[in-house]
């Protein structure tokens, strides 16, 4: 499913997210910065010693690094709450968000990630679904000079139809609200 939203076209896709020809892709990871093990041997010495240097990003936050010897020009690690931890909802929408800002700010014009939090962390679909997107969309209407492409990229058909629903929900809104451009 993909639709532009104001200047900014919005994909969800049942596809890999290294798979993406995209300037950037997330890691949806911990505080310790945690590379997924595919991650870590296709980036390389230079993204895993990038990510220990850091060391540390708070809950809700993101931090960005480059991408060692994957295909992109950065990675931005974005650390999502566990479910049960508390401000659970608060937590997500900022760690998507500052994602969205690191976008921006490093100039790239397109972002590939998955759900974060969802799996591990134990942060319901239904509800990660309309907070990202949420987040995804007010975003669009910022003064946006680089990001044009966002594509989240789920691993089946229960994560697809749920963000897929919510997008037609939230644009649906958008559309009746008469704010900003959709295009499906």
């Amino acid at each position: 499913m993909k639709a532009k939203v104001n200047k900014v076209t919005v994909s969800i896709v049942q596809e890999n997210l290294m798979s993406q020809s995209v300037t950037a892709i997330v890691n949806a990871t911990d505080t310790n910065l945690a590379l997924s093990p595919g991650l870590a041997e296709r980036g390389g010495a230079e993204l895993r010693n990038q990510c220990r240097a850091m060391g540390w990003c708070d809950v809700g936050d993101a931090v960005i690094t480059d991408a060692g010897n994957l295909p992109y020009e950065k990675i931005i690690h974005a650390v999502g709450p566990r479910w049960g931890e508390g401000s659970e909802r608060a937590k997500l929408a900022l760690a998507t968000l500052r994602t969205l800002q690191l976008t921006e700010a490093n100039k790239l014009k397109s972002l590939a990630l998955t759900p974060i939090s969802i799996g591990a962390f134990g942060y319901p679909l239904e509800n990660c679904a309309k907070t990202m997107l949420a987040q995804i969309i007010d975003f669009t209407f910022e003064k946006l000079k680089y990001l044009r492409i966002v594509i989240i990229c789920v691993d089946s058909d229960l994560v697809y139809d749920a963000f897929a629903n919510e997008f037609r929900e939230q644009l649906a809104e958008l559309r009746q609200s008469g704010e900003g451009e959709v295009k499906v």
